[in-house]
C-alpha cells in the first residue's frame, strides 16, 4: 500500500536482532525525529518514536503526515537515508501501516 495524497497518520513498526541493536536504532530514528519535530519538514505534522518497555526490542513510530510528498520529503532526508542503509543488519522486522484519523 501506498500513502494518501491527504493528510494520513503512519505507524512503523521495527523489531531489532538484539538490544544492543534496538539502542542503535533509537539513537538512528531519535535523530530523525529531532529533525521532523523541528520544523525542517514543514508537511510533517508530528513524529513521535517509542519502545517496548523494560528495553524491549520492539520500537513503534507514529508519524503524521499532510499527504504522500511530505512522506516522501522525509524519506529524502539524510537521517533517514542513514536509518534505512543500516536498518537491514539491525532489525528482524519492519512493517508500516497507513491510517486515516477517524475520531476526533
Amino acid at each position: 500500500m501506498s500513502a494518501p495524497n491527504r493528510p494520513f497518520t503512519l505507524v512503523a513498526t521495527l523489531v531489532a536482532k538484539g538490544p544492543k541493536e534496538a539502542d542503535q536504532v533509537v539513537s538512528l530514528v531519535t535523530a530523525i525525529a529531532k529533525r521532523a519535530n523541528a520544523d525542517a519538514e514543514p508537511g510533517t505534522k508530528s513524529y513521535r518514536l517509542t519502545r517496548e518497555v523494560d528495553g524491549g526490542l520492539k520500537i513503534v513510530v507514529l508519524e503524521e503526515y499532510e499527504n504522500a510528498a511530505a512522506l516522501k520529503a522525509h524519506q529524502a532526508s539524510p537521517e533517514f537515508v542513514e536509518l534505512a542503509k543500516q536498518a537491514p543488519n539491525l532489525t528482524s522486522h519492519f512493517d508500516m501501516a497507513f491510517l486515516d484519523t477517524v475520531y476526533p
